[in-house]
């Protein structure tokens, strides 16, 4: 059954693809699928709006694209800042996921030190090996394998994956959550101290606990930073802090509540060369 969820600006192949948010989306033809929710989904942009078609619940899935938010009230906010009106103006459909935490966390550690495509590939080998497995329109679609799979998985198995160094990160972490670290906890806490609970994760420093926060934990004034925002922050926004976290901090300061989701408009623009450093 296909379901017309919303009819708001958002464009797929952005959002959930090229915006280096969210590693877990496959193109075929012209729809997305995904394992959402422990269950295919094909999501699709048609004449109505945005359609689905699966076993979902079309308020977790519009949470999940973030499609109840204001994004034409939040660029009100940095109009006056001339990068972020530009970036909000070059991408319209462009919209900051609120991914399961769990998801979000397992795929930023992968993110240390790779690329787009390479985060992609080692998720989805992820997927293949410990998740569970559909047929969906004539292609196989695998879910995110749970905290228990991945804490049982022995360290070889993780790196005949290609996970290298991160192998062991991976599997203490998962163990940790399922010995009761309060991960879906962390969208309720101050930013402060979820900030500060998830840095005592292996293989998780400022930049990926940021990048958590944002994407999975629903803190839209995480700021994560990494080479293109340092740069775009130097040059487009006059912050002159030699160390990372120390720009993170002036840039909360300086963008507010919403930071993080600028971050991201400016972060695609910075990446794509749609704004020049």
């Amino acid at each position: 059954m296909i379901t017309l969820i919303g009819t708001e600006p958002l464009d797929l192949r952005l959002t959930l693809v090229d915006s280096a948010q969210c590693f877990r989306w496959t193109q075929i033809g012209d729809c997305f699928a995904a394992a959402f929710e422990g269950g295919p989904v094909l999501l699709r942009q048609s004449g109505r709006g945005i359609e689905a078609e699966g076993a979902f619940e079309v308020d977790a899935l519009r949470r999940y694209l973030d499609l109840d938010r204001d994004y034409g009230a939040v660029a009100l906010e940095y109009a006056h800042i001339p990068a972020a009106r530009r970036a909000v103006e070059l991408f319209p459909g462009l919209r900051v996921m609120n991914q399961p935490p769990w998801e979000a966390l397992v795929c930023f550690i992968l993110s240390a030190n790779n690329n787009v495509s390479r985060i992609r590939g080692l998720t989805d080998a992820l997927c293949r090996r410990l998740g569970r497995r559909w047929e969906w329109e004539g292609a196989a679609l695998y879910g995110f394998p749970s905290p228990e799979a991945l804490a049982a998985c022995g360290e070889p198995v993780l790196r005949a994956l290609k996970v290298g160094y991160r192998a062991p990160f991976l599997i203490e972490t998962a163990r940790r959550v399922v010995e009761g670290f309060p991960l879906d906890a962390l969208r309720d806490m101050p930013y402060d101290e979820a900030h500060r609970l998830l840095v005592t994760l292996p293989g998780v420093g400022d930049k990926v606990a940021d990048c958590v926060l944002l994407f999975g934990c629903g803190h839209t004034s995480a700021f994560p930073v990494d080479v293109w925002v340092a740069r775009l922050l130097r040059e487009w926004l006059g912050v002159a802090c030699t160390t990372r976290a120390a720009m993170a901090r002036q840039a909360r300061a300086l963008l507010g509540e919403n930071a993080g989701l600028m971050q991201q408009f400016l972060f695609h623009a910075a990446r794509t060369g749609a704004i020049e450093l």
